[in-house]
């Protein structure tokens, strides 16, 4: 169950698979957060929310040993039972939690769950088969920490040149996470985005930086760096930031 939960533990994002649909045109997917976190020697649990954070955990998973793999029977929180357990074993690429036939789960949880170190799949339940087109296919996020810089000359023409709104000690992660630029709480129209994509034409896979417009979600300009990069930063003299990674595993 070591290498199971060592695999399993950790913050996984759909955001590329939510914005390659829409850009293919296809029908929208909600953008969804998972956290596994291990809270004993025999149980994880678990938090599905939809945005860009994590929620507060929704689910136990309790695990034992069989022999064929494992398998965990899932309680909510309380305690409460969810009638619903998975039977776990080894894949080619990870491990694979399959919903055993007479169980009868809580929403959001589905009925196959894989996961190979990077990528969590999920095939949902009420899904037809288990086609490509019916999974979640959610990454593993890696978080940043970071700063902006914005001349209020930007915002309020009538600022000095010398004034600067400065954020610090940001922490954003690498799937799409959006950090709004504040001032004393209040938006200034423009927000920063971290995010893993590939691109269509060359298929070459990157970290963007993404300077927002709020009001229209244009990307105004953006700078790209290697997925896992340990800095990214962009100055376009109007804004500036930079972000620095927290952790080298993906």
């Amino acid at each position: 169950m070591s290498d199971l939960f060592e695999v399993l533990e950790g913050e996984y994002s759909n955001n590329e698979q939510v914005w390659q649909r829409a850009l293919d045109g296809e029908h929208p997917l909600a953008k969804q957060h998972w956290t596994w976190s291990v809270t004993s020697g025999r149980s994880l649990s678990l938090s599905v929310t939809q945005g860009q954070s994590p929620s507060a955990p929704q689910f136990i998973f309790e695990f034992g040993l069989t022999h064929e793999g494992a398998r965990s029977e899932v309680r909510f929180m309380d305690g409460t039972s969810t009638r619903c357990a998975y039977a776990w074993s080894k894949s080619a690429e990870g491990f694979e939690g399959r919903l055993e036939e007479d169980a009868s789960c809580a929403e959001p949880l589905p009925t196959l769950w894989r996961i190979d170190g990077e990528f969590l799949t999920i095939t949902p339940a009420g899904a037809s088969g288990e086609g490509e087109a019916t999974r979640l296919r959610a990454r593993r996020v890696s978080y940043y920490k970071g700063w902006i810089a914005l001349p209020r000359q930007s915002i309020d023409e009538r600022a000095a040149d010398d004034d600067y709104l400065f954020l610090s000690d940001l922490r954003a992660h690498d799937e799409g996470f959006i950090t709004p630029i504040l001032d004393q709480g209040q938006p200034t129209g423009y927000a920063v985005e971290l995010a893993r994509l590939t691109y269509q034409n060359t298929g070459i896979a990157v970290l963007k930086l993404g300077i927002i417009e709020e009001a229209t979600g244009e990307t105004l300009a953006y700078s790209w760096a290697n997925p896992g990069a340990a800095l990214i930063g962009i100055n376009l003299r109007w804004v500036q930031c930079g972000f620095t990674s927290l952790s080298q595993k993906h």
